[in-house]
């Protein structure tokens, strides 16, 4: 736990900035009366949010097609040579469209803080405390500014030891590029459709037009995504020993495996996100020591799974469904493992999102295993 003047002084430019956005002033908001009017809040902010990134998403694609447009129409009246004419307006379009893009991108972050200011403000989380949970308040201001999670060692734990490069930067390049290039399938759809049905009369501003659900769609995917992880991130102070009861089961011969299953959580993700930190560290229980060492040196997902009796594989699949409700970002090898442990065990149908459900909702978490 830190003080709120140690932890602002602890961080520069624009975190520090959006900290200070988020949790100034929540003390004078009136606490909410019930659980239930809280939920109820909490996802009327999350729906209302994922409208608003939709409309500004077509308002941008719209400014789009219009700067287009407007450009096109001095074809030939620039220069005498035609290819500098084009190249003249093809470069207009590019500067315009870098402008508008970047507007709507801080438009969205504003969107982003805000949304996170007013889920903290309901949680009754803010900086006036002589002792506050920084790691909450960081881990808002971080899933608003959707930067990225720690990647670096974390209780002697490389989470990027298993990764290969070209993965990593396979990722990098997808996150770049998935709303350009959905624009671009998009856009080719329609011409076929479009030449094919109207001939080739149709015009560049209809082609133009297809793109915009593209901008409203990925927008909305984007702030549903950010909602959630704030959302997510803030019940994690109320629910903690909840989940830690879950998994533990109140039992003190359950440590070691399950620091093996969340490290195999880090491993499959290639970093630490702040929820799983929180687990791992109430499990893990010794502050003093900033390091752990595996029972085995071969990792949790690559070992023979029979070795282990019921009660060890029931903390183990408790641990990944925890640490996968509260991180809910999908791997293929981590929910095939989930699924063998489930089979020895005897199968069982509960998934995390069972458990991201019962923590959005505020419903008990389900029991089943």
């Amino acid at each position: 736990m830190a003080t709120p003047g140690s932890l602002l002084n602890g961080l520069q430019g624009l975190p520090k900035l959006a900290l200070s956005y988020i949790f100034k002033g929540i003390d004078s908001v009136n606490p909410v009366e019930s659980k239930d009017e809280r939920i109820r809040m909490l996802k009327r902010v999350e729906f209302y949010s994922v409208i608003e990134a939709g409309a500004l998403g077509l308002l941008s694609g719209l400014m789009l097609l219009l700067v287009t447009l407007w450009l096109g129409s001095y074809q030939g009246k620039i220069f005498d040579n035609p290819f500098w004419d084009s190249i003249a307006i093809v470069g207009g379009i590019i500067v315009l469209g870098i402008i508008i893009t970047m507007i709507e991108l801080t438009v969205m972050y504003f969107l982003s803080l805000r949304n996170a200011r007013i889920i903290a403000s309901l949680n009754e989380q803010s900086t006036s405390g002589e002792d506050i949970d920084e790691q909450v308040m960081v881990a808002l201001v971080n899933a608003g500014l959707q930067t990225p999670n720690n990647t670096g060692e974390f209780f002697g734990i490389n989470p990027r030891k298993h990764i290969a490069r070209w993965q990593i930067a396979l990722a990098a390049i997808f996150l770049k590029t998935k709303v350009s290039g959905s624009r671009a399938i998009i856009k080719m759809m329609w011409k076929r459709f479009a030449i094919r049905v109207l001939g080739r009369t149709v015009s560049r501003g209809a082609l133009e037009l297809a793109s915009l659900p593209v901008f409203a769609f990925w927008n909305m995917i984007v702030m549903r995504s950010t909602i959630r992880e704030l959302r997510i991130r803030s019940e994690m102070p109320i629910r903690e020993d909840d989940l830690v009861e879950f998994i533990t089961m109140n039992s003190t011969d359950s440590t070691e495996i399950c620091l093996d299953a969340i490290e195999e959580h880090i491993f499959c993700h290639g970093d630490v996100h702040p929820n799983v930190e929180r687990i791992f560290k109430h499990i893990h229980g010794d502050e003093k020591t900033q390091t752990w060492n595996p029972s085995l040196d071969e990792r949790f997902g690559e070992r023979a799974l029979e070795q282990y009796s019921q009660l060890q594989l029931q903390f183990a699949i408790r641990t990944l469904l925890v640490v996968m409700a509260i991180d809910p970002r999908s791997r293929r090898k981590q929910k095939k493992l989930l699924h063998n442990l489930q089979e020895i065990n005897g199968g069982y149908d509960l998934k995390p999102y069972d458990i991201t459900h019962s923590i959005l909702n505020g419903d008990p978490l389900p029991q089943g295993i």
